[in-house]
């Protein structure tokens, strides 16, 4: 019977499957299948030619689903030759097409280089460029575009009758008015940007603003029309009015859908979809009965159109099979690679994020140039040692493939390079990046509200410690100990983290460290690390490898090869600078540099008997050496090098040679910026004492790291040398940079119009930023003065300036002039200012107005200036709202009492953290705190971030300022903060002590939170096990229900802390208690893929199949996020697994969906395997009952056979002894042949004296 099925018609939903019904001329009954498909069929006849039409389950859409029908389809009906993908769709009408509701689409090539159908979100975005189409779709079968082509022609000529067969057609449907057309009326474009709200429908009905007014139709178009052309379809709903018009625009795409795709490569099908909406945002689906109706109806004019001999002339779709199948595979491959995509883009995203709140400084650069520098086989002695320098210690490290390397090279040329925070950053991101993804550093960012605040020194100490001990090997490498500016601070973290390693046995943490011998760290590390730890420089085997390293400049350095200098003179050079370097290489690479300069030989010989002793002289010789025309350019380059806060880049360098500001001292007046001073080599000013380096640089906003050219100090030794030089004196030189950013500002406004807004890395943007606080370093200088007060006069100048400090400093660019000269601290220029009759209380900037800007800044000069002049001293704005908070977040004692003086509101509120009471807690400043108190300070002040003064000081665990607060009054149960309570801000962030001191003092232990809960889900969240202990010591409910998570196993679970999971349920958790966002603790666990604490709860009696929650079950969970581990583990402890398929199918883990696939078919043997056995039981059964029966039927028979012996035994008998009495009576007297058989019977018996059973007769 299946065979006589040509065609296949598939539907997406119920309302176009009973269009298409009310379309067959006949209906047939229903045959089977084959086994293993679960569609459902409707089959009949549309003219000539036998249909079988199937719908999409219910709530299924898209591609995998479509093509999980049509395979069934195909294998159920192996004659089908052609398929129809009949249904809806969301039209996209353009100037060029005019299409409207209930219009007809038909997939067609057109001139397109598509099939008819574009799979819209089927390639790859690049960033900056266009969206790539990286697959395209097949063309629907001949037959089918030869219909389409003559069904085309008839309709131009005759016009199509459409609308008469849906009226035919709806007489067979009985519930017509949902198919039927609605009113014209109902028919509204909205312009593409109007954004519609949920459930938009009376509302946009009523807003004729946003309507796209449109003419009626005339007379010579069809109404409604047929459309011919391009179908997009993807895999999820298109509800973007702005990308259907992009899409519309550059590919010509007529409509939307979501089906059609998983089909055309493999399923010879013609699209048809009537228009019910415009793919946007406005919610109406009145027009999708009609418009299901308007497509089956051409469908069928279709249809009659086609002999049946030429779709038999089509390829039968089983004969596709393998094809579908390979299609299907091909699905889920580019759903699970989209899903990789994601997870991949999600993590990149993240890593971004970390890196712009961390902001770690980039070592490449350091690690780069020392590789440039390295001479291969020197170093190798420190390798060979037992306890085993900078970039050849990493490079061995690296070739360790199992291991994490983590470095950080302390850099006397760049400030962000030279302080222990910067390595602290540095450190903790380059681990987590390479691995070591501890919870630790993400709760750390969550904790400081994603960005917007930095962790404390502490804080970045217990992530990285904690990272490290999670890796299973990690090197850390630091280089140039002695060039760090916080080396006491270093020292100890030292100290700490060597005892923590020691103390722990962590035997994958191994740390390595250089630094020149001085006594700090000499000292302390050897104490630290024990003297077999810490290894000095062999001099012998030093001067090894600086003799090697000569040996080899001589012989390929160009300015050595060129002079062909003999053996002898060679092995002097060797000989004379390996004796005198003393284990210095600088110094023997300055000295071949010097050689490599000489004339002659004669003069090298020369210069070989007069070599300097030591790097100072040698110093000493470069600058005495520099020409005279360039020294002074040269020198000025030096300041810069040697104070600026970052590298110049060479760009900037070669700018700052072209300027020539005026000098102050000596009168004379420069020619400021002329780009034709531009050096060509700016390493010629100062030979060997600097050097180019490649650097790469993070631009936030999207940039990414860029790699750019960078000039440096050579060494750190000329560093050192010249901040001992008067010239550098950072007063003197700093006078000089800042006439040379003035300078260069001030030309660049002759020269072409303010050209200041180029890149960062440009000498204007450093000039713009760089100038104030070079200003501030330099001595009192009338006549600087007088520069930079013109400099703030100048408004057009001072504009363009403010723009682009408003960059660097994060600050508004429309403030005035007096509150950039208080933010900067220029005390001269906001007296200038104030005298010219500046607003003193103008509002603006980042700080509110000029008064705050002092007061966080701290400038007191300019603070008593401003006050001085009838500045408000309570004036609210800006981000700590009064001057007075600004001053208590830097904990700037004196200014705090300045301002509290001069009559300062102790408690008035505004800014971030509300109070002044409330800042001075969150910041730990005692003093200022007890100060605040002492002036009534509201100690229970409702406000800001924290709520309260005992909130914001939990927070940071600042117990002594917590007990004088507590001694004050303040309310320790106080709401406020997203967790509640100070307990449970305490609880969270770990501070052990904390908590105890508020349960000391009363705090409730089982308050409910806003965020995670209780105190106890709050501790066990992050993982605190301590603190959770303490809590479950004092009382505290194991099972309460609150929070995101629910309680605290399932808070615990999702984290995965095996050993608080196992804790609280030691102490009696409830293993199914239900609640929270994930149903229980299992489900939790499963959706992370934790499966120590999954094996714990199941052996714990963890229900493995509870419904509840986020996913449904915990093999949903698991399926959801492709823990195959964790799947195998729950289909171990008999967890039903269908739906859990879904999950994995929708969400494209392909190995999972295997892994659930294969265990379907096991449960599907072991199924009809434990049919099998039971009917084989049953029918063992069943024959031993009859055997049963039977015998008891048998022994039945034998009973009543007996039974009937005994009575005939019993009657003969009785004969007997009848006859007996009548012998012994004589009434025996007949003859023999006169008694009757009975009485034969009974005389025989008598006569032979004994009774003869017989059978019986007569």
């Amino acid at each position: 019977m299946a065979e006589k099925y040509t065609v296949g018609w598939i539907c997406a939903i119920a309302t176009e499957s009973v269009a298409a019904r009310a379309f067959l001329d006949e209906r047939h009954e229903k045959i089977s299948v084959a086994g293993g498909d679960s569609n459902s069929y409707e089959l009949g006849r549309i003219g000539c030619h036998n249909v079988v039409i199937a719908v999409l389950p219910e709530g299924e859409h898209g591609t995998i689903p479509a093509a999980t029908v049509a395979t069934n389809m195909a294998r159920s009906f192996p004659n089908l030759r052609v398929g129809l993908m009949v249904g809806i769709g969301g039209g996209a009408p353009t100037s060029k097409h005019d299409i409207r509701l209930g219009d007809v689409v038909v997939s067609s090539r057109g001139g397109t280089s598509y099939g008819g159908v574009l799979q819209y979100d089927f390639g790859k975005t690049i960033q900056g460029e266009e969206f790539k189409q990286t697959g395209f779709l097949n063309q629907p079968p001949p037959s089918l575009r030869t219909a389409v082509s003559a069904l085309q022609g008839t309709y131009e000529l005759d016009g199509h009758q459409l609308l008469t067969s849906v009226e035919e057609a709806l007489t067979r449907i009985k519930k017509r008015k949902k198919y039927a057309r609605p009113p014209k009326e109902s028919d509204r474009l909205y312009r593409s940007h109007f954004l519609h709200s949920v459930g938009c429908t009376h509302v946009c009905n009523e807003d004729r603003a946003h309507l796209i007014v449109r003419g009626d139709r005339d007379d010579e178009d069809d109404d409604p029309v047929i459309h011919y052309g391009l179908i997009a379809s993807g895999n999820q709903l298109m509800k973007n009015a702005l990308v259907r018009d992009k899409l519309a625009d550059e590919k010509e795409v007529l409509c939307f859908e979501m089906e059609a795709s998983g089909l055309m490569n493999h399923f010879p099908c013609l699209v048809v979809r009537g228009i019910c909406d415009y793919s946007d945002s406005h919610k109406n689906d009145e027009w999708q009965g009609f418009a299901a109706m308007m497509a089956a109806a051409y469908a069928r004019d279709l249809l009659l159109q086609i002999m049946p001999s030429r779709i038999e002339e089509e390829r039968r779709l089983v004969e596709a099979m393998e094809l579908v199948n390979q299609g299907l595979e091909s699905l889920q491959k580019t759903t699970e690679g989209t899903h990789a995509a994601v997870v991949a883009i999600n993590c990149d995203n993240h890593l971004r994020k970390l890196r712009e709140w961390l902001q770690p400084v980039d070592t490449s650069s350091n690690y780069n140039q020392a590789r440039k520098l390295y001479h291969e086989g020197t170093g190798q002695w420190i390798l060979d040692t037992q306890a085993f320098l900078d970039s050849t210690i990493v490079d061995h490290l690296r070739k360790e493939s199992d291991a994490i390397t983590v470095s950080f090279y302390f850099d006397f040329n760049n400030t962000a390079k030279q302080n222990f925070d910067s390595l602290l950053r540095s450190l903790l991101f380059q681990s987590y990046e390479q691995g070591c993804k501890t919870t630790e550093l993400d709760s750390l960012y969550d904790s400081c509200k994603k960005g917007p605040t930095q962790p404390g020194m502490d804080k970045l100490i217990k992530a990285f410690n904690v990272s490290t001990t999670c890796c299973r090997k990690i090197y850390v490498v630091l280089d140039a100990l002695d060039e760090c500016s916080d080396r006491t601070d270093l020292v100890e973290w030292l100290a700490i983290f060597a005892a923590d390693v020691s103390s722990m046995r962590c035997n994958n943490i191994h740390l390595v460290a250089t630094s020149r011998p001085e006594e700090l760290f000499r000292s302390r590390i050897t104490a630290c690390f024990g003297k077999q730890n810490c290894l000095s420089l062999n001099k012998r085997a030093v001067n090894a490898d600086i003799c090697s390293y000569v040996d080899y400049v001589l012989q390929h350095r160009l300015g050595f090869t060129q002079k062909q200098l003999s053996e002898q003179l060679q092995e002097q050079i060797k000989r004379t600078l390996s004796d005198k370097a003393d284990g210095m290489f600088r110094w023997a690479t300055c000295q071949l540099n010097t050689l490599a300069n000489c004339g002659s030989e004669k003069d090298i010989e020369t210069a070989l008997t007069t070599l300097p002793r030591d790097l100072n002289d040698t110093y000493d010789r470069m600058i005495q050496s520099i020409p005279p025309e360039k020294k002074h350019d040269a020198i000025r380059l030096l300041q810069f090098l040697v104070h600026t806060p970052e590298p110049l880049t060479v760009e900037q360098a070669v700018d700052v040679i072209a300027t020539q500001p005026d000098d102050t001292e000596d009168g004379r007046v420069g020619r400021g910026f002329d780009p034709k001073s531009r050096p060509f080599n700016v390493l010629e000013y100062c030979p060997s004492l600097v050097s180019i380096v490649v650097a790469r640089r993070w631009q936030q906003h999207g940039h990414g790291y860029v790699s750019l050219e960078e000039l440096h100090v050579a060494h750190f030794s000329v560093k050192e040398y010249l901040l001992k030089q008067d010239q550098f004196d950072k007063t003197s030189a700093s006078e000089v940079l800042t006439n040379t950013c003035l300078s260069y500002l001030q030309s660049f406004r002759a020269l072409d119009g303010f050209g200041l807004t180029a890149g960062v890395e440009t000498m204007s943007y450093y000039s713009a930023n760089s100038w104030t606080g070079y200003y501030s370093f330099a001595k009192n200088s009338e006549e600087l003065a007088r520069r930079a007060i013109a400099f703030f006069d100048d408004e057009p100048l001072f504009s363009h300036w403010r723009s682009l400090a408003a960059q660097q400093f994060h600050d508004h660019e429309k403030t005035d002039r007096l509150y950039w000269a208080c933010r900067l601290g220029l005390a001269a220029i906001a007296r200038h200012l104030i005298d010219k009759g500046a607003d003193c209380n103008a509002p603006g900037g980042r700080y509110g107005n000029p008064l705050q800007a002092a007061a966080y800044f701290g400038h007191r000069d300019i603070l008593q200036l401003l006050l001085e002049s009838k500045a408000d001293v309570n004036i609210q704005g800006g981000d700590f709202g009064t001057p007075l908070q600004a001053a208590v977040d830097r904990l700037n004692l004196d200014i705090v009492k300045l301002l509290l003086d001069c009559g300062a509101d102790v408690n008035a509120q505004g800014g971030q953290y509300g109070t002044t009471i409330q800042v001075a807690s969150y910041k730990g400043g005692y003093d200022i705190v007890q100060l605040l108190l002492e002036r009534n300070a509201n100690v229970n002040a409702p406000a800001g971030e924290f709520g309260t003064a005992i909130i914001a000081a939990a927070y940071q665990g600042h117990e002594s300022i917590m007990k004088l607060l507590l001694d004050r009054g303040a309310d320790i149960n106080a709401p406020g903060d997203e967790f509640g309570s100070a307990l449970l801000i305490a609880a969270y962030e770990g501070h052990e002590s904390t908590v105890k001191l508020l349960l000391d003092r009363g705090a409730d232990i089982n308050a409910p939170g806003d965020k995670f809960g209780t105190a106890l889900i709050t501790a066990a969240y992050p993982g605190h096990e301590s603190i959770v202990k303490l809590l479950l010591d004092r009382g505290a409910d194991i099972n309460a229900q609150d929070g995101y998570y629910g309680n605290a196993l399932q808070a615990a679970s999702y984290r995965g802390h095996e050993s608080i999971t196992e804790l609280l349920l030691n102490r009696g958790a409830g293993v199914n208690i239900q609640g929270g966002r994930y149903g229980d603790a299992l489900q939790a666990a499963s959706c992370k893929g934790h499966d120590r604490i999954i094996r714990l709860l199941l052996d714990r009696g963890a229900a493995v199949n509870a419904l509840g929650g986020l996913y449904g079950n915990a093999l949903q969970a698991a399926s959801a996020n492709g823990v195959n581990s964790i799947v195998q583990l729950l289909i171990d402890r008999d967890c039903d697994s269908w739906t859990a398929l879904e999950a994995a199918t929708y969400r494209g883990h392909r190995s999972t969906v295997q892994l659930l696939l294969d265990r379907e078919d096991e449960e599907d043997e072991k199924a009809e395997e434990d049919e099998k056995a039971e009917e084989d039981e049953k029918a063992e059964e069943d024959e031993k009952a009859e055997e049963d029966e039977k015998a008891e039927e048998d022994e039945k028979a034998e009973e009543d056979e007996k039974s009937e012996d005994e009575v005939d035994e019993r009657e003969e008998e009785d004969e007997v002894e009848e006859a007996e009495d009548e012998v012994d009576e004589g009434e025996l007297g007949v003859e023999d042949e006169q008694l009757d058989s009975k009485g034969k019977r009974a005389y025989d018996g008598a006569e032979d004296g004994r009774i003869v059973r017989r059978a019986r007769y007569g």
